[in-house]
């Protein structure tokens, strides 16, 4: 009895070291443990980094827009990417709407931006950042 409880700790030692080597076998081969700098987080890092530099200083709260204001369906309204933009302009918050003389305008589809904010706001400036990131100034409030 005593051989048999020896030999089933050694037997589950060598398993778990052996699951351990191919796992780590496993992520050199696939290069997961390189951070390639072209990846999506770097991308969007870099992006909003120049979206919060275009900022001005002082400012406490800025208005955010996306797809679901020009459609109109609220239902499309990605929370899960206003988190992110939030956490990424911090300590400025976002406010949704157009109710602010800075706006963050996060889109996927660019189609009659233009002419909607015309109609919405008037007079305005945009700039772009890539992957549909956009800083808007209404010139008019």
């Amino acid at each position: 009895m005593q051989t048999l409880r020896r030999s089933t700790s050694l037997a589950l030692a060598v398993l778990f070291l052996a699951f351990s080597l191919y796992q780590l076998a496993q992520t050199f081969s696939l290069g997961e443990w390189r951070n390639v700098p072209d990846e999506m987080v770097t991308k969007w890092e870099d992006h909003v980094q120049a979206l919060c530099e275009a900022l001005p200083t002082g400012l406490t709260k800025v208005g955010y827009v996306d797809d679901s204001h020009i459609t109109g369906d609220s239902a499309s309204f990605d929370g899960n990417e206003f988190q992110l933009m939030q956490y990424s302009i911090a300590p400025i918050a976002l406010d949704q709407g157009l109710d602010h003389s800075w706006i963050v305008g996060n889109f996927k589809d660019v189609t009659g931006l233009e002419v909607w904010l015309t109609s919405e706001i008037g007079a305005y400036e945009i700039q772009s950042f890539g992957f549909g990131l956009y800083l808007i100034h209404d010139l008019e409030n």
